[in-house]
């Protein structure tokens, strides 16, 4: 089964982003996850980047669909809903 976490960070230093980006990689390892880290880059045109109003953001993808968006960094919430899944 694939099973992808993607975290999406903040383009400016965020410390929640910066945490997350220091565990997760640990957790979706143990649990079985691909961890995907995508960078929110700030652009000239705002229909290049990515829908998101709050970082860190979490999508979880299973067999390539999404099936939750987490926002903002809290562990526990993360490790209930991998295990859903």
């Amino acid at each position: 089964m694939s099973k992808q976490l993607i975290l999406i960070t903040a383009p400016f230093g965020c410390g929640h982003c910066a945490r997350a980006i220091k565990e997760l990689p640990t957790l979706c390892e143990e649990k079985g996850w691909e961890f995907v880290e995508m960078k929110n880059e700030k652009t000239e045109k705002p229909d290049d980047r990515l829908p998101v109003d709050l970082y860190p953001t979490i999508m979880l993808r299973v067999e390539g669909e999404m099936k939750d968006i987490l926002k903002g960094y809290n562990q526990n919430k993360i490790i209930t809903e991998l295990k859903k899944y």
